[in-house]
């Protein structure tokens, strides 16, 4: 919005400035289209070229991505390279005079094309951007898995081989320890929780504990000596857990 302001604001200047420069505002704008034109092109060609060059590289590097993005990945992430503040503030920067105190040649001009650049591109490809997604139609590649499930699977994985490991090499006395046995108590329970028969009662009154748990982090939130970063961490936590009642409760 700022940037459209200011394209807004310094465009009547800009116009008055070509005009003096004597060129016309047709001219001006058929170098703004050819502009644009060749910037999509070369955003293209850069990304094909990455792809190319990735897959001519995946032969010698063992760790990289050996499947094939196809065609349609590089048309769109070439297609998504919009122009817009960054662009304008670069011709901004241009100078108003030489160091010989003459006016920049063409300064007009050169903000004149930039604010073609920027609208062409915002308006022809960002409209455009979302039917072209949709027409890729992206594969699927499974790189991540859900965060909450690869939460649950992190904490059951590391609970199970805390028991395996305890049942190995400490069968005996584990009970003898306050500390051992609590923590055994808690790992059996991140496992066999999803098969807990708990009423809709007690699901109820545990999410509600929950609750109260989160209205405790917004008071210590006011307090600057505690790291809001700590904050949001338990809250993830608190987040989490309560997902995953609800998930096991349908």
């Amino acid at each position: 919005g700022l940037a459209f302001m200011l394209i807004g604001l310094a465009l009547p200047e800009v116009l008055e400035g070509i005009e003096a420069e004597g060129i016309s505002l047709l001219t001006a704008t058929s170098y703004g289209l050819l502009i644009t034109g060749v910037v999509v092109g070369v955003r293209l060609l850069s990304s094909y070229g990455a792809i190319l060059i990735t897959q001519v590289m995946k032969h010698f590097i063992t760790v990289a991505d050996r499947r094939n993005p196809g065609f349609r990945v590089p048309l769109v992430l070439g297609w998504a390279g919009m122009r817009g503040v960054l662009s304008l503030a670069v011709a901004l920067s241009i100078p108003l005079t030489l160091e010989n105190g003459e006016p920049f040649p063409h300064r007009s001009l050169i903000l004149y094309i930039t604010f073609i650049v920027i609208l062409a591109t915002l308006l022809v490809q960002g409209l455009s951007l979302p039917a072209l997604i949709r027409w890729a139609k992206f594969p699927d590649y499974e790189d991540h898995i859900p965060e909450a499930e690869a939460e649950s699977l992190i904490r059951k994985s590391l609970a199970q081989s805390a028991l395996d490991y305890m049942q190995k090499h400490y069968k005996e006395g584990i009970t003898d320890s306050f500390l051992l046995q609590n923590q055994k108590d808690i790992w059996q329970y991140q496992l066999d929780l999803p098969k807990c028969n708990t009423t809709p009662e007690v699901r109820k009154k545990y999410v509600a504990i929950l609750h109260h748990q989160r209205e405790i982090l917004h008071q210590l939130n006011k307090n600057p000596r505690i790291d809001e970063e700590q904050i949001r961490n338990f809250h993830r936590q608190l987040n989490l857990e309560e997902e995953k009642w609800e998930v096991w409760e349908v």
